[in-house]
């Protein structure tokens, strides 16, 4: 399409919409409220046009199909490979795109249909009008150090003395992060201004590993690195606790049999974990 045709097809679609789609402005155009309102929706038809392909195909049966996750790193272990592996085993057709991120990027992403749904801690009660969530299982959090770090010295710890240390944390909007800052202001404390925020599972690990960090995490995420002596979780019980995980969904989303069959396995394998939810 040419230019100008595309500027006439603006045109005639902002007259139709009785709204403007565009900031023009000497150095372009940004798009507006309405415009973004657009885009949401826009994208969501252009997901589910692909939808309506990939269940024309699969109608001789669940055997093949595309499956698209949201998830949290520690639910790739707990949960992902399991369920790949049984899927391997009864529908090995089937292919998966796995979109890793933080709980309210997961939580975006099932609202403009990027994934079919997603697996997160659990952020808080109201989440997106569209979305809904069901609780799965548990998990530990607890805060860790390498074990040489200075704050396994301290003879009687305190929540306090964790304010004197550099800190490695989830960006702002995780669960976790939001479960760091309760504890402490829950205790009349400021929390500690992380030194690094990042949602790079594997940047965490080699800055605890190295010695110079704390860090609140999951247990599971670092089960390997505790089996074998790289780092240990503090003996602090007010900084143990269990976040919630979730499975969110598009309210008026119809799963394909892809799909159906994937959430099945993967609530078979979350039933066999502890505090699990499920039904």
């Amino acid at each position: 399409m040419t230019q100008p045709a595309l500027s006439r097809s603006l045109r005639r679609l902002e007259e139709t919409l009785g709204a403007p789609l565009f900031d023009r402005h000497a150095g372009g155009m940004s798009l507006t409220d309405f415009g973004k309102t657009l885009r949401r929706h826009g994208e969501m038809m252009e997901f589910e046009t692909s939808r309506v392909v990939e269940e024309i195909r699969m109608l001789n049966g669940a055997a093949a199909g595309f499956v698209r996750i949201g998830l949290v790193p520690s639910a790739i272990t707990t949960l992902l490979q399991p369920t790949l592996a049984a899927i391997g085993r009864t529908a090995p057709q089937i292919q998966v795109q796995v979109v890793e991120g933080a709980g309210d990027e997961m939580l975006n992403a099932v609202a403009n249909g990027r994934v079919d749904f997603a697996v997160i801690g659990s952020i808080n009660p109201s989440y997106t009008p569209d979305v809904i969530v069901t609780p799965i299982c548990e998990e530990e959090v607890c805060v860790l150090g390498h074990p040489s770090h200075p704050i396994f010295d301290h003879p009687e710890l305190a929540l306090e003395d964790l304010t004197n240390y550099r800190w490695i944390l989830p960006e702002k909007g995780n669960a976790i992060w939001l479960g760091f800052d309760g504890i402490f202001r829950r205790n009349g404390l400021t929390p500690p201004t992380p030194a690094v925020a990042t949602n790079s599972v594997q940047t965490l690990k080699s800055m605890v590993c190295k010695g110079g960090y704390l860090t609140m995490m999951t247990r599971v995420i670092f089960a390997l690195e505790e089996e074998h002596g790289l780092v240990r979780s503090v003996p602090l019980l007010e900084t143990r606790w269990k976040r919630e995980i979730v499975l969110a969904r598009r309210s008026h989303h119809q799963a394909l049999p892809a799909e159906k069959l994937f959430l099945s396995k993967l609530m078979e394998i979350a039933r066999t974990l502890p505090g699990h939810s499920t039904p």
